[in-house]
């Protein structure tokens, strides 16, 4: 099934019967604020050639159906019950009632950049085609003084702006209610409705002058349509997204106004949109190939006042705005494309890619636009979040090691990365260490000193054999001038007192416990079970494979009898599947690494049968 082709035309134009029930794809939802409490969704639909945003409203079985994740994203809808609404000047769509059909299949879906938005901008605003008189009005007339849908006929056969939301029977079914370029009046849409071209106000017969005169001064009195909001918690009017209305810039001043906020932004709005915001984090630029060739990209957070989004800057992008773009400044960002974001890797529902015809302008700071912010989770949590979760830490580093340097068996590309550990006060035993890995040229960085406080934003929950750790935090502020990290750093001084050695590096990261004997380390070894299949994950619900411990301990012999290292033979071999692949060789090749032993002079043997004269040494 695919969704009805037409459909949206069908029913912005006003002329869907009743018994029209149209198939519309779900490309986008979206929970919104309500200043009332209540719970409210926009769902943006496609028929294949429009998109359009619809609501869910309370009473709307739609949202009990979002919420029980029986639409989703592609997701095929038949709409049962709908209407449409006028609200601050733009005509919305409301779902009350609507079935699953299933998914759309892959092969059916038409991509997001070949469809087109809907402009739905109000009675005032509508199509030409919507705008001609029933033709049927000629043959059946229909007194100009029947109830109808709302309004009133003036004199001259012009109307006035109906009520919002009195439609009449169509309140809750789709009836066979024409929509006019200006709302329906309480004539209908017949003969009483059509201009004449040789009427006005002067020489209107059907009421004496003073009552037109009279009539027109009430016209001017009433509200425009766009004041028939929703008061909001403020006393001001509100639309159903409950936003206040946007006041465009008179001044020609970009800074002034005219922005979109951030968490406005879905893939649908319009290349129009400009956003002023703060860059909170910038990542190093990294270079990748595929099978377009080489590339290059980096990252950047950006926030303003009603949110956070991601933005990906790749090719010439780069070149152009990595020198300019700095953290902590407040720019204009415009001309960039808006995609569904990858929780994977993104923050947010949807993600920002810049180009080489997008821009970014510097702009003053705006003392409105919060800068970084942490939300700091304890590191007692880390093992029970899931992976690729992002959090904020506050720490003291306890340890760290030298940066090491490595060959990508992926990327064939050298790569540099640096282990340290971190400690902070949560826990039952009174603190909590977990590992982090830093990449690059951070992990190159002098400032990573042992009882340095730390904070750290977006840091990504891995996993490695068991193993909660955390990697690549998009800021790391060494010595914050802050009182929580002089508090902590206290704390981790007091520590040091009673127990000098860092406390035990736990299995499953982020967790705390008092320091085991060599004793204690052997019997809990002894419940350790088998190793994993090749190939399938550990269980994390079954018995350990792996320990690791750090004990404190004295070194009581050291062995003088061999060295501590082999002979190894370098003659290459085939290199067997998954097998990691080490700097200079080939692809398909590896050293043999077996231990030889010596036949003679400059003569030495493995169990493979190879000869060589030096042997490689492994420690």
């Amino acid at each position: 099934m695919e969704p009805t082709r037409g459909a949206i035309g069908r029913i912005y134009s006003g002329n869907p019967s009743r018994d029209f029930n149209p198939y519309l794809e779900v490309r986008n939802i979206r929970k919104l604020d309500d200043p009332q409490g209540g719970t409210r969704y926009a769902v943006s639909v496609t028929d294949g050639d429009f998109v359009v945003k619809a609501l869910a409203l309370p009473g709307s079985s739609l949202i009990s159906q979002i919420e029980r994740n029986e639409v989703i994203v592609t997701t095929l809808l038949c709409l049962t019950d709908y209407r449409l609404e006028e609200l601050n000047g733009s005509s919305f769509l409301l779902i009350n009632h609507a079935r699953v059909m299933g998914t759309v299949p892959e092969h059916l879906r038409v991509p997001s950049e070949r469809l087109q938005k809907w402009v739905t901008a109000g009675a005032r605003q509508q199509q030409p085609v919507a705008t001609q008189p029933d033709p049927s009005a000629a043959l059946f007339p229909r007194p100009a003084t029947a109830a109808g849908v709302g309004g009133s006929v003036l004199a001259n056969g012009e109307t006035t702006p109906e009520k919002r939301g009195n439609f009449g029977a169509a309140e809750h079914t789709p009836g066979p209610v024409t929509m006019q370029p200006y709302p329906p009046m309480q004539g209908g849409a017949g003969a009483a409705a059509m201009p004449n071209p040789y009427s006005g106000p002067s020489c209107d017969q059907s009421m004496p002058a003073f009552q037109q005169q009279q009539q027109q001064q009430q016209q001017h009195q009433q509200p425009p349509p766009t004041a028939q909001g929703r008061a909001g918690a403020s006393g001001n009017i509100t639309d159903f997204f409950g936003r206040q209305p946007l006041v465009k810039s008179t001044t020609g001043d970009s800074s002034v106004g005219g922005f979109v906020p951030i968490k406005e932004l879905s893939p649908y709005t319009s290349g129009r949109w400009r956003i002023k915001a703060r860059v909170l984090t910038k990542s190093d630029i990294r270079r990748f190939s595929n099978a377009r060739g080489e590339g290059q990209l980096f990252k950047i957070d950006i926030g303003d006042k009603s949110g956070e989004i991601s933005g990906t800057f790749f090719g010439k992008a780069v070149d152009k705005y990595y020198p300019m773009l700095q953290q902590g400044q407040v720019y204009v960002f415009s001309r960039a494309h808006v995609k569904p974001a990858n929780p994977r890797y993104d923050r947010g529902d949807v993600v920002l890619t810049f180009e080489d015809q997008s821009q970014v302008e510097a702009a003053q700071d705006d003392q409105e636009i919060p800068g970084v912010t942490f939300d700091f989770r304890p590191l007692c949590s880390v093992p029970e979040l899931e992976q690729h979760t992002l959090i904020d830490v506050q720490a003291v580093i306890y340890a760290v090691q030298e940066p090491f340097h490595f060959t990508s068996k992926a990327s064939n590309r050298e790569m540099v990365k640096r282990e340290i550990g971190i400690w902070d006060a949560s826990g039952p035993d009174g603190g909590s260490v977990c590992n982090v890995t830093v990449w690059g040229d951070r992990a190159l960085g002098d400032g990573f000193e042992v009882g340095t406080p730390v904070f750290m934003k977006a840091a990504r929950v891995s996993e490695w054999n068991g193993n909660k750790e955390l990697s690549s935090p998009s800021v790391i502020e060494m010595n914050p001038d802050d009182g929580r990290a002089f508090t902590l750093k206290a704390k981790y001084e007091e520590v040091q007192k009673t127990r000098p050695m860092p406390m035990k590096a736990s299995t499953m990261g982020g967790t705390s416990g008092a320091r085991k004997t060599a004793q204690e380390v052997r019997e809990e070894d002894m419940q350790l079970g088998p190793p994993p299949v090749m190939g399938q994950a550990l269980d994390p619900n079954g018995p350990k494979a792996i320990h690791r411990h750090i004990l404190q301990a004295t070194i009581s012999t050291l062995p003088t009898d061999r060295m501590p290292c082999y002979a190894s033979c370098p003659a290459l071999v085939a290199r067997a599947a998954g097998a990691t692949q080490q700097s200079g060789q080939a692809a398909t090749e590896r050293a043999c690494q077996k231990k030889v032993t010596q036949e003679g002079p400059n003569m030495w043997r493995c169990a493979n049968g190879h000869v060589c004269q030096n042997p490689t040494f492994r420690y």
